[in-house]
């Protein structure tokens, strides 16, 4: 027997035995589906936070440029200075467009474990239909594997992100995802204009004593 056929005996042996806790099949399946969906959120949260911790140097340098760029063209924009104002602009606008693109992908790995989740059920249970209490419009009377497993999928996602600050590792992941809050802060508009506004009435004030 190779390494690999053993290894999936071993996870197949782990994803299958909470199927067989309760005695009526169907809390069986609900069960099981549900800790396999736990399972998939789990993995892929660590996954998402190893991706994060080892991209987060590229992440926050492209944060910052972007926040820098962004404060240089309102304080062109306020200067009347529209070359300024475009370049500027355009380079904060190109570091955002890094920044966007890069959580997404970032963000897609904690997605990966539910192909996997779908071919194991699909070795299992592949065939087997589950009757629904009405027929739905495009569905039918009953289901596959598939449809019920998205619901619980969702669900065990709701609850751990209500859960996840008490675990031991996961509580720490809302401080390495994201980029990160050292450096220059994003200015509005606005407050950029009551600061100019205030230094020239200070100046105005001190010019009149």
């Amino acid at each position: 027997m190779s390494f690999i056929d053993a290894a999936y005996l071993v996870v197949d042996a782990f994803l299958i035995y909470p199927f067989r806790i309760p005695g009526a099949p169907i809390f069986g399946y609900l069960l099981g589906a549900f800790c396999l969906a736990v399972t998939c959120v789990m993995v892929g949260q660590f996954t998402l936070s190893v991706a994060y911790r080892m991209n987060r140097r590229w992440i926050d340098g492209d944060n910052r440029e972007m926040v820098r760029m962004h404060n240089s063209s309102i304080r062109a924009l306020l200067s009347r200075d529209k070359a300024a104002y475009k370049a500027c602009n355009r380079q904060a606008n190109d570091a955002f467009g890094k920044l966007f693109f890069s959580q997404v992908a970032l963000s897609a790995s904690g997605f990966w474990p539910i192909p996997f989740a779908l071919a194991w059920l699909d070795s299992r249970f592949a065939g087997i239909d589950f009757a629904l209490p009405l027929a739905l419009p495009g569905v039918g009377d009953s289901v596959g594997y598939t449809f019920s497993f998205f619901p619980l999928y969702i669900l065990a996602y709701i609850l751990f992100g209500k859960v996840k600050r008490r675990l031991p590792y996961f509580r720490n992941i809302d401080k390495w995802i994201g980029p990160g809050m050292e450096g220059e802060k994003m200015l509005s508009l606005s407050e950029i204009s009551a600061g100019a506004s205030s230094t020239e009435t200070a100046r105005g004030a001190a010019g009149g004593v």
